[in-house]
Formats: C-alpha cells, sequence, structure tokens
C-alpha cells in the first residue's frame, strides 16, 4: 500500500541510477553482469541440491537421506510456489507493469505505472514482480535450519546477499524499489505459511521420520517396477532375436534349395516338353513306320 500512497518512491530511487541520454549505464558493467549470473546461480544451486538428494534416496532407498526430509520439503515447494508459480506465473503475466528502462520518463515509451497496478496490453517484458529478488529472497529461511549460535552471522550474510542482488537490479533499470520489496515480502510470507503447515499443523504426518519411511518404500516400489521392466524389455528382446533369427535361417534354406524353374511338378526328368510327337510316330494316321521288311499284301 505504501507504493499505491507514494509512487515517486519508485521514480526517485530510480532516477538516482538514471543518466539522461545514457539511460542505466550500470546495466554495462561487466562486474556487475558477472555479479548477477553468479548471484542467480548462487540462489538455484540450494533447490538443485535438495532435488538430486530426493533422487538419490529414491535410487538407494535403503540407505538414510542426506538432509532431512522436512528440509527437502519445506525448500522445494518454497522455490516452487513462491519464484515459480507465484511471481513468474501469475503476477508478471497477469499485472505487466512496465519496466523503468522501457518507462517513458526513463527514455522508454510506456507511462509508469505504480505497483499492483495492471498494465497495458501488447507488453512483453515487465517489472512486477521481481523474479531473482524471490528466488535469493528463499535462501533466507536456511537460518531456521542452522544452529542458534550461528542464526545471526548467516542471517545477516543472506540478507546482504539479498539486498545486494535487490540493488542490482534496479541499479540495471531492470525493477523498481517496490518489485523487489514486494516480491521478498511475499516470500517471506509464504515461507512462515509453509513452515507453519509442514512443521507445527503437519508435524506428526510430514515429520522427518514419516517422510523417511515413505520415500524408501516409494523407492523399493521404483526398484521392483524398474526390474519389472527390465525382465519384460529382455523377454520381448528375446523372442524380436528368435524372430529375426528363424527368418534368416528360412531364407538360408531358401537359398540352397531354389526352385527349377520351368519344371512342371511331377514332369520327369529328362521328358520333352514342346509338345511334339516322339519319334516313330507317323505324323497322321496313327500308323507305324518300321525300319525292316514290310508285310506283302494279300493277292
Amino acid at each position: 500500500m505504501l507504493f499505491l500512497v507514494f509512487p515517486a518512491i519508485d521514480r526517485n530511487i530510480s532516477h538516482i541510477f538514471f543518466q539522461p541520454g545514457t539511460g542505466f549505464p550500470a546495466a554495462r558493467i561487466e562486474l556487475l553482469r558477472s555479479f548477477r549470473n553468479f548471484a542467480s546461480n548462487l540462489a538455484m544451486t540450494l533447490p538443485i541440491v535438495l532435488v538430486v538428494v530426493i533422487v538419490l534416496k529414491l535410487s538407494y532407498p535403503s540407505k538414510p537421506s542426506l538432509l532431512p526430509p522436512r528440509m527437502s520439503l519445506f525448500f522445494i515447494t518454497l522455490f516452487l510456489t513462491g519464484p515459480v508459480l507465484l511471481v513468474n506465473g501469475l503476477l508478471k503475466p497477469f499485472w505487466g507493469r512496465p519496466r523503468p528502462v522501457n518507462v517513458e520518463e526513463f527514455g522508454g515509451m510506456w507511462p509508469f505505472l505504480p505497483a499492483w497496478m495492471v498494465g497495458p496490453e501488447g507488453l512483453a517484458n515487465r517489472s512486477f514482480s521481481s523474479g531473482e529478488a524471490a528466488t535469493a529472497a528463499c535462501l533466507l529461511p536456511l537460518i531456521l535450519f542452522l544452529p542458534r549460535e550461528w542464526r545471526w552471522q548467516v542471517g545477516a550474510l543472506l540478507s546482504v546477499f539479498v539486498a545486494t542482488v535487490s540493488l542490482n537490479r534496479i541499479a540495471f533499470g531492470a525493477h523498481f524499489l517496490s518489485d523487489v520489496l514486494i516480491s521478498i515480502g511475499l516470500m517471506l510470507v509464504l515461507a512462515a505459511a509453509l513452515r507453519h503447515l509442514i512443521f507445527v499443523h503437519c508435524r506428526d504426518t510430514l515429520s522427518d521420520e514419516a517422510l523417511e519411511r515413505q520415500l524408501t518404500a516409494l523407492g523399493h516400489r521404483m526398484a521392483a517396477d524398474r526390474a519389472a521392466f527390465r525382465r519384460g524389455l529382455s523377454v520381448r528382446l528375446a523372442r524380436a532375436r528368435g524372430a529375426i533369427a528363424s527368418f534368416f535361417a528360412s531364407q538360408r534354406i531358401a537359398l540352397r534349395n531354389p526352385r527349377r524353374l520351368g519344371t512342371a511338378p511331377g514332369t520327369a526328368a529328362g521328358a520333352d516338353t514342346t509338345g511334339r510327337p516322339p519319334a516313330g510316330h507317323a505324323q497322321g494316321g496313327g500308323a507305324t513306320v518300321g525300319f525292316g521288311n514290310a508285310a506283302p499284301n494279300g493277292s
């Protein structure tokens, strides 16, 4: 609500990093660009590691999980419902706020819109809210899984990291101050709701021991399914190989015993198939012509 009542806050903060005629020069500083890539990769390391931990547990169900299953469930759900679903799946597509670099006041072609105001149609590059700030803010609940003696120190480091990522996006002209602060606030609210759901409301159903048993059972079922699939595949391959071998064997037999072309079935070898009468028979009358003395005629 603060940014709806005082929208000039966003403009004034962005003007600090804007230079007329050159835009937002920080966006062209290679060091800051490299930091942005590093921060994005670092923030995504946690959910990737947790997914790998789950995959390893399902692949080797007899072994214990490398990390507490509730921790994996909490952070994977937070990253999926926060930056992925809420920010990039809901807020950005439907609100459509222009980025500072695209606003008329900063050399763009779109009018300025306060936070929570729905933007115009046809805007592809949208500002509200910040996906990178939301992703970085999802690391803040890590302090809940650390020993109490380390929570303040690690919390301070994570806060500096989130603030630096957010300030970097503002300096690039990619987001207003309200974009990053609202993203951080939404992630903290979502993290608090998930923590209450997993660790308080469903503490028995979603305890580490219960989740460990469920992952173990699921891993064994998947292993049995893979074994059954391999057996079925082996049977099908054996049948296919047998059919192919039978086909080629029949072809070899056919090549060794070719049928004689032009010989009718049942015809004796050497028989004359031209249709001419055999030698020794007269051409007419059916009389037989002999080669000895002719028989005398009666008187």
